[in-house]
C-alpha cells in the first residue's frame, strides 16, 4: 500500500504544476494537517488559539500559507512578517500541535489568489508524502474562522473509524457583532444556501453536500488522484469538491465545527463577503429564492438521464417526454446543454452502470446543475423563501428566528446520506 501511495503522489508531481513555494517547507509525519490561506490577515491569531485549544488525537501541522501579491501595499506585507514570528512563537506556547508556515510573498502569478494559495499548502504536503507514502486528512480552513474545541477530535475520528474519503463540515457564521444589518444578511445567506441544498436533494440530486472552503477536508490520496486544488480567483472549493463526490465516499460532519467571518470583504468576486457587501448596499431585508418548480424540473430532467444511461434499449426521446412536456423553456435547455450527445456519449463509456453514474456526474455537476436552474430564471422568478420551504419540506416550522429554520433544514439534510458512487 505504501509503495502504491507513493507512485500516486510521484505521478501527481508529474503531471500537475508544483508552485516553487510549496517546496520551501520540512513537514513532519502528522495524521491532519490543517491548511490555512492567509492573505494579510490580521485575525489570524485567533483562528490559530481556536486550534490551539482543541484536543488532538495523533499528530497534526498546522501549515499556513501566508501570502501578498507584488502590487501589494507595505502594510498587507507586514502584516505577513509578524505572522512569522506570530507562528514561531505558537509552537513554543502550543507544542500539542506542530506549526509551519509558507511566506509566499510577492506572488506575480497571474491567477494569485485563494486557489493558488490553497494549493500551494496542499501540495506541499504530497511533496512530504511522495517520500512517507502515507494517506493523512488534509483539511482547509480560512484565516477569518474560528472552530469548535472538538474540530480536530471529530476530524480524526471520521477519517480514521470509516472508510470515508471526503468530509464536509457543518458551519455557522459567527454573529457576534454589533451591525444587525450584517447579521441579518448573513443569517439570510445561510438560509439561501440550505434552501438550495434542500432543493437538490428534493430533486435527486446526489452531491448536495455544502462546498465551502473553510469546511472541507479529503484524505491525501484522493486528493492526488483526483488533480489536486485548483487555481481558481474564487470558488476553488466549488470546483475541487465537484472533482471529488462523484469518485469518493463523502460524509457531512454535524456541529457547527467551524465558524467562518460574516464580514464584508472585496478580496474575491464572489461568496460570502461580496454577499454581505451586497446586502448593505441593496439594503433589503429578506433573500428572495428559486422556486420549487425549478428543483421539480431538475428531478424530471435527473429521473430521464438516470434511465437513458442504465436501459439501452430505451430511446432518448422517450426517457425525456415527461420533462419536454413540463415547459418550453426545456426544449432550449436539452439542445444548449447537447443532452443526447452527452449522454449517448455516459452510456457508452462503460458497460458498467456504476461507472455510466460516475461519468453522468462528471459531466453534469455542480456548475451545470446551476446553469440548468438559471436557465428557468426568467420563466419563475425568484419568490419568498418561507412559501418555498413549505413546499419542498412541508414539516418546516418557519418562523423569525432564520437560524432556528435553518437548523431544521439541516437536520433534515443529515437525516440523508450523502448518495456516493464509491
Amino acid at each position: 500500500m505504501v509503495e502504491k501511495a507513493k507512485i500516486v503522489y510521484e505521478n501527481y508531481i508529474k503531471r500537475f504544476f508544483i508552485h516553487p513555494f510549496s517546496k520551501t517547507v520540512d513537514l513532519p509525519d502528522a495524521g491532519i494537517f490543517v491548511v490555512i490561506p492567509s492573505y494579510a490577515e490580521e485575525d489570524l491569531e485567533l483562528t490559530l488559539k481556536s486550534l490551539a485549544e482543541c484536543g488532538p488525537n495523533g499528530i497534526v501541522c498546522i501549515l499556513v500559507v501566508l501570502n501578498d501579491k507584488i502590487n501589494d501595499p507595505e502594510e498587507f506585507k507586514e502584516i505577513n512578517r509578524q505572522a512569522v514570528s506570530l507562528i514561531s512563537d505558537f509552537n513554543l506556547q502550543y507544542p500539542q500541535l506542530i506549526w509551519k508556515s509558507i511566506s509566499a510573498v510577492n506572488l506575480d502569478d497571474k491567477n494569485a489568489g485563494v486557489g493558488l494559495t490553497r494549493k500551494i499548502g496542499l501540495d506541499a504536503v504530497i511533496l512530504h508524502l511522495a517520500h512517507t507514502g502515507k494517506n493523512p486528512a488534509l483539511v482547509c480552513l480560512d484565516a477569518d474562522s474560528i472552530v469548535a474545541p472538538d474540530y480536530l477530535q471529530r476530524i480524526y475520528a471520521e477519517f480514521h473509524q470509516s472508510t470515508a474519503d471526503v468530509a464536509i463540515l457543518e458551519f455557522e457564521h459567527k454573529t457576534e457583532l454589533t451591525n444587525i444589518d450584517l447579521i441579518n444578511g448573513i443569517l439570510q445567506y445561510e438560509l439561501f444556501l440550505e434552501y438550495y441544498r434542500l432543493g437538490l436533494c428534493f430533486a435527486g440530486y446526489p452531491h448536495f453536500c455544502h462546498t465551502v472552503g473553510s469546511s472541507m477536508a479529503c484524505k491525501a490520496l484522493p486528493y492526488a488522484q483526483s488533480g489536486g486544488m485548483n487555481q481558481r480567483l474564487a470558488g476553488e472549493d466549488f470546483y475541487f469538491l465537484h472533482k471529488l463526490f462523484p469518485h469518493f465516499e463523502t460524509v457531512q460532519l454535524m456541529g457547527p465545527l467551524v465558524f467562518p467571518s460574516p464580514r464584508i470583504s472585496t478580496r474575491v468576486p464572489f461568496g460570502t463577503g461580496r454577499f454581505q457587501q451586497k446586502w448593505i448596499e441593496k439594503n433589503e431585508d429578506k433573500l428572495l429564492t428559486y422556486q420549487p418548480a425549478v428543483f421539480k424540473l431538475l428531478k424530471l430532467f435527473l429521473r430521464a438521464c438516470t434511465s437513458f444511461i442504465e436501459v439501452n434499449e430505451l430511446e432518448f426521446n422517450a426517457n425525456f417526454t415527461d420533462f419536454r412536456e413540463k415547459h418550453p423553456t426545456t426544449e432550449i435547455v436539452l439542445k444548449e446543454f447537447e443532452v443526447q450527445k452527452n449522454l449517448e456519449s455516459v452510456r457508452n463509456s462503460s458497460p458498467k452502470i456504476l461507472q455510466r453514474q460516475k461519468a453522468l456526474y462528471r459531466w453534469f455537476d455542480g456548475l451545470k446543475v446551476l446553469r440548468f436552474i438559471h436557465a428557468f430564471s426568467e420563466d419563475f422568478p425568484f419568490v419568498a423563501t418561507e412559501q418555498s420551504l413549505s413546499v419542498l419540506l412541508p414539516e418546516i416550522e418557519f418562523s423569525d428566528d432564520i437560524r432556528s429554520v435553518v437548523q431544521q433544514i439541516r437536520r433534515h439534510l443529515y437525516e440523508i446520506p450523502v448518495q456516493t458512487n464509491a
